[in-house]
């Protein structure tokens, strides 16, 4: 995000996704939920609350982010990109 905000033309270099770099992606974001899934058995927590506390952290992290947008999305126009990173 924060090079993207930066240059101009990356979305046209982005928009030529292939079906290979697709399936790079997705192996590696589930390499990443692998990493995370593992980590939560080494810990003696409950999973059901560590969903629930995942979950309400993601949810007011999203929601101070819409309310941040809201306020400053008119004077940070394109540099909103770097602080969203």
């Amino acid at each position: 995000m924060i090079y993207e905000s930066t240059q101009e033309g990356v979305e046209e270099t982005i928009a030529r996704i292939t079906n290979k770099m697709l399936l790079v992606l997705a192996i590696a974001t589930s390499i990443d939920a692998m990493a995370a899934g593992f980590s939560l058995t080494l810990l003696e927590v409950n999973p059901y609350t560590a969903c629930l506390v995942i979950g309400a952290i993601t949810f007011v992290f999203s929601v101070f982010g819409v309310f941040i947008d809201n306020r400053s999305g008119t004077w940070l126009e394109s540099k909103a990109e770097i602080f969203g990173e």
